[in-house]
């Protein structure tokens, strides 16, 4: 049953990044609870996530791509992916399901602010946010959000801010998974995993991209903020459940 559910959870994060451009590791990670260990789901969302970005990039109206601070957030993210990798080795089981049920929660808080701070507009802080998303992906797959707020604060063209954070997440989750491996970071069980849910995954963002073609504006305003909220509400609670967890069971 736990598979299932695992496979229902990556289908709808896959339909919404169809529909909104962003979300899939973000919404997929919430799955991991359903697996025996994060050691294998991570790095299966990690590839999931770059054969979307992939597709996402093949169209030209969601590919367009903010150069000028593509170079800053690419070096930033390089340099936190690598060290993110060794994080993920150092981690045992019941640490890692707890911090990424926090980043979860975290993440999606902050993918709910509409309109951030214009004080996170300055580079050095895009430096330094590109580095702590380059960890938080290496090491759980999640952190994304962080990136577009930074972008929405610095005025960036907003239709080029999905093409931006596509080849960010692209390039990082390649560098993630080449770092995971080097340190032996990735479970075996990964090949399972994408034999299995390959085919659910490219599903759902196929009927994400059938049904954002008949959204109006509105209505994908109404879907991404309301998932977006959904998701800081199960993080939260999955927080809880795992704290609970870990203090309960004995060490």
């Amino acid at each position: 049953m736990s598979m299932i559910l695992f496979g229902g959870v990556t289908f709808l994060a896959a339909a919404f990044r169809g529909v909104t451009g962003f979300g899939y590791a973000l919404i997929a990670a919430l799955g991991l609870l359903f697996l025996p260990s994060p050691a294998a789901g991570i790095p299966f969302i990690l590839v999931s996530d770059l054969l979307l970005t992939c597709f996402l990039l093949l169209d030209r109206d969601q590919g367009r791509v903010d150069w000028a601070v593509s170079g800053l957030l690419l070096a930033m993210g390089f340099a936190g992916a690598l060290c993110g990798s060794l994080v993920a080795a150092s981690l045992d089981e019941g640490t890692s399901r707890l911090l990424v049920a926090a980043t979860i929660f975290g993440a999606a808080c902050v993918a709910l602010v509409r309109e951030p701070p214009h004080w996170l507009r300055h580079r050095a802080i895009g430096g330094a946010i590109a580095f702590t998303v380059g960890v938080l992906l290496a090491a759980f797959a999640v952190g994304g959000p962080l990136i577009a707020a930074w972008l929405l604060a610095g005025g960036r063209d907003r239709r080029t801010i999905k093409g931006t954070l596509a080849v960010f997440f692209g390039a990082v989750d390649a560098l993630s998974l080449a770092g995971r491996a080097m340190v032996g970071a990735i479970d075996p069980g990964v090949v399972g995993l994408l034999a299995t849910y390959t085919a659910p995954t490219l599903a759902g963002f196929a009927a994400g991209r059938l049904l954002s073609a008949r959204l109006g504006i509105e209505g994908w305003r109404r879907l991404a903020s309301g998932g977006l909220f959904a998701v800081a509400v199960a993080g939260l609670i999955q927080t809880a459940v795992t704290l609970g967890l870990s203090l309960t069971t004995p060490s």
